[in-house]
């Protein structure tokens, strides 16, 4: 993803699932990527599309809506 120019971000987190826009993790549960503008996901199940949002949040806790969804199929 591209990671924003806003000073307020404190970090970036992950979701994914098995069906587009039914994820895994609930809202702020998202996997913690830090600042960092990628992150790789492991122990996904092969053979079968996942499908991926991040979203940004502050100091304050508040997160942002999910960013465009993008999707794999793990070999």
């Amino acid at each position: 993803w591209t990671a924003s120019s806003n000073a307020s971000i404190a970090g970036y987190r992950v979701y994914y699932g098995v069906a587009s826009g039914a994820y895994l993790q609930p809202k702020g549960s998202g996997i913690a990527a830090g600042r960092a503008d990628a992150f790789v996901v492991t122990g996904l199940a092969a053979d079968t599309r996942h499908y991926f949002a991040v979203t940004a949040f502050d100091a304050q806790g508040n997160e942002s809506d999910y960013s465009a969804e993008a999707s794999k199929v793990v070999q």
